[in-house]
């Protein structure tokens, strides 16, 4: 006999996925389904779900999308860490000024200076005239490093 598919490990990734992007009345829907994150018409059914992301899941990791502003989707989803996830935000820390991630103002030379943290240590990227040039130096560095860092420019 076949188990439930509601007994199934990643169940409850699938539901809480679902209620985070069609239940108004979840406390996290202002942050998916209100701002238009929606779940692919084949992940409806969990059982599909299941298939497309089981074989990639490793126990302890949760699911993630790779572009913030995209939908849950085969081609969007991969499973990471908490720590990996903190990254992929599209929102900014409060004290965050210049509009950028990676780039704070140092009065001191007068310019933007873009840096990246990795594996606790800060990398100076360069200082320049503009907020969005330092934010694109950030972004490039992302690329060329292949680092799971969210870009200021995602698409």
């Amino acid at each position: 006999m076949k188990e439930a598919i509601s007994k199934h490990r990643l169940y409850n990734a699938w539901r809480n996925m679902m209620n985070r992007c069609n239940n108004k009345n979840n406390p996290t829907y202002k942050y998916y389904g209100e701002r238009g994150i929606t779940v692919c018409d084949r992940w409806i059914d969990a059982k599909n779900f299941i298939e497309d992301m089981y074989p990639t899941y490793i126990e302890g990791l949760t699911i993630d999308r790779i572009d913030n502003n995209g939908g849950y989707s085969k081609n969007n989803c991969r499973w990471t860490t908490k720590k990996i996830q903190t990254r992929n935000t599209r929102v900014l820390h409060s004290h965050n000024s210049s509009g950028f991630r990676g780039v704070y103002f140092d009065k001191k030379i007068n310019k933007f200076v873009a840096r990246i943290k990795i594996n606790s240590k800060n990398i100076w990227l360069g200082s320049f005239i503009t907020a969005s040039d330092a934010g694109n130096i950030y972004d490039k560095y992302i690329e060329d490093n292949n680092l799971e860092h969210t870009k200021n420019n995602s698409k």
